[in-house]
């Protein structure tokens, strides 16, 4: 019984997902979505009002898998994080939307690609649409209503 029980959890390891290592020209593609509305959330697993709000991204992003809206997770985690802990996490937390690690040990190089006010202070989340040029970006924890009016506003 045991063993049908750890070949169950190495399966369902094995199917969850992988997240993957980007860099901060990457980042600039990444944003570039011209098919669909995004919505990037900044994350990391050690910061308490990110976790507080991943399940209400991860929600939505269920809710509305069959809109033009694409979820993603970007991780803003220090190496020794990656890929290990991430993808616990992840697992953990039955993230399906696209996890990203961003590689960049220096904000520097990636600050203004997500918006030239940014601090750096997490969580912060952008909504893009560019076929509407629509673009916002909001630093700080979002409610869970205003995530749903902040990509509602992104899709109209």
């Amino acid at each position: 019984m045991r063993l049908f029980f750890f070949l169950l959890l190495c399966c369902q390891v094995a199917a969850a997902q992988q997240v993957r290592r980007i860099r901060a020209d990457e980042l600039r593609k990444v944003l570039h979505h011209p098919d669909t509305a995004l919505v990037v959330n900044l994350w990391a697993t050690w910061c308490a009002p990110c976790i507080k709000e991943l399940p209400w991204f991860e929600q939505l992003a269920q809710q509305m898998k069959n809109k033009p809206v694409k979820f993603i997770f970007l991780s803003l985690d220090m190496e020794d994080a990656y890929p290990k802990k991430i993808n616990r996490f992840i697992a953990q937390n039955k993230v399906r939307s696209t996890v990203l690690w961003l590689d960049e040990p220096n904000a520097n190089s990636y600050a203004s690609l997500v918006d030239p006010r940014w601090e750096g202070s997490i969580p912060a989340t952008i909504f893009l649409n560019s076929k509407k040029k629509y673009r916002k970006f909001v630093e700080g924890e979002l409610t869970q209503e205003e995530l749903k009016k902040q990509v509602q506003a992104a899709l109209e």
